[in-house]
């Protein structure tokens, strides 16, 4: 009797052993790979190199939109910030559009109803491509080095809940970032110059 009770309390301490060691190494709830929105943020845009900085920015800028992170998202934009795009109206005509950072009709205000009405925005192509600075000696910007990007992606953007109508919209193409140090020395993107195709 002695004995059937040690072997009991035995294998009741192997077996919860065993569920301790499988359970540090394995949790069923989880996705086997971590998704890059689920991911840590914020990549150093201080870094002493300034093709570094940038590849941060752009990172942080993925994980802001991935994660509706509006605070990620600012700090990845200059102060001088300008987001460029082409619009055309329905009569066809062309106009390429100018978009301030600040302000009711600026970026930050429409990037936070972005993130206000879809519950799902994905970045599944996010290709950064790294091309030749432009020089202190450029006439738009004498006196800084600006850091230059292309970047391939595809965005679909959801809403899941139904909030907005179960919208769901969908962009790729290219886009270039021109990107600079900022008075406190962090990489922040000066002009964004998108020349996805809607869908």
């Amino acid at each position: 009797m002695k004995n059937s009770g040690m072997h009991i309390a035995f294998s009741l301490g192997l077996i919860l052993i065993g569920l301790l060691l499988f359970s540090t190494c394995f949790n069923p709830f989880a996705p086997t790979q971590a998704e890059s929105r689920f991911l840590a943020p914020i990549l150093s845009q201080k870094d002493a190199n300034d093709s570094t900085a940038a590849s941060n920015v752009l990172a942080n800028f993925k994980y802001a939109y991935e994660n509706n992170d509006i605070d990620v998202y600012e700090n990845c934009l200059d102060d001088d910030f300008v987001f460029i795009y082409t619009d055309q109206d329905q009569f066809g005509g062309i106009e390429i559009v100018e978009v301030p950072r600040d302000g009711i009709s600026g970026d930050l205000y429409r990037t936070s109803r972005l993130f206000d009405i879809f519950d799902e925005i994905r970045l599944d192509t996010w290709i950064p491509i790294p091309r030749d600075p432009e020089p202190e000696t450029h006439p738009d910007h004498p006196g800084e080095i600006w850091q230059v990007w292309t970047v391939n992606f595809h965005l679909s953007l959801r809403d899941i809940d139904g909030n907005y109508n179960y919208a769901q919209y969908e962009a790729n193409g290219w886009a270039i970032f021109k990107l600079r140090r900022s008075t406190d020395e962090q990489m922040r993107i000066r002009i964004w110059d998108d020349q996805s195709i809607a869908e």
